[in-house]
């Protein structure tokens, strides 16, 4: 581990825990604070939802360790497709539940054993379907998989609306893909640092696969390459090294 990833490995890891500490004892209050006076509890439920939003900006500030130039060793193994997917949905419901995004999965029904890290493959997946599910209120928000020539692709497609071209081209540039939320999502209660996409890509780079945005009338279309192997393709050795 370099010096880089040990700085953010520690801070993130400090960071959590302190305020892991603070929002439980908010909970706490909530739930059993029955002497609580109405605006005190909103109070206590802006303090709640600044934690979480914080949780989120430290989670992206962890993650930010895959841009630099020593690239994370990853841990690859065998994963389904579906399961895989099953895992975004999970990490991205309650954003899309905030905006009424509804998050429509479309799988194929046999995609096979695929290799990678999954936990990695996730994250990258959960920021480039929660930046859609941000940019969409009330609207869908459409996944779909297929597995082509060995290699999992996964598309996610909003109906938020085209962007400019110009601010297309520049969407893997740090914070610029802030300017694709609504103006609603502006100031301090952004959930995103603005470097999510930018980890997407380097998170699939790394696993030989890549992350491509495009634009349709209706809104964006990112093309998610996960990785460069399907778990047949990898030889017996390196499938068993993987696996312990």
């Amino acid at each position: 581990m370099s010096v880089d990833d040990a700085f953010f490995d520690r801070v993130a890891h400090d960071l959590r825990g302190e305020l892991s500490t603070m929002v439980a004892g908010v909970h706490y209050l909530l739930r059993y604070g029955d002497s609580l006076t109405p605006s005190a509890r909103e109070m206590l439920g802006r303090v709640s939802g600044a934690g979480e939003r914080l949780a989120r900006l430290l989670e992206e500030l962890d993650d930010a360790v895959w841009l630099l130039e020593t690239p994370k060793p990853l841990q690859r193994m065998p994963f389904q497709l579906g399961a895989l997917l099953d895992d975004v949905v999970a990490r991205v419901g309650k954003v899309a539940a905030s905006r009424g995004a509804r998050l429509v999965v479309e799988l194929p029904e046999d995609t096979g054993e695929l290799m990678g890290d999954p936990d990695v493959l996730a994250s990258a997946l959960a920021y480039v379907v929660d930046l859609a599910a941000l940019r969409s209120r009330d609207q869908a928000v459409y996944i779909s998989a297929e597995v082509r020539d060995g290699a999992p692709l996964v598309r996610v497609v909003d109906e938020a609306g085209p962007v400019p071209q110009e601010m297309l081209e520049r969407i893997f540039e740090p914070f610029v893909e802030r300017e694709l939320l609504p103006k609603e999502q502006a100031g301090r209660r952004k959930l995103r640092l603005g470097i999510g996409m930018t980890i997407a890509r380097a998170m699939f780079e790394a696993h030989g696969g890549s992350l491509v945005v495009e634009m349709n009338p209706q809104g964006l279309v990112a093309q998610c390459k996960l990785a460069s192997l399907s778990a047949a393709d990898v030889p017996p050795e390196n499938a068993r090294a993987a696996s312990g």
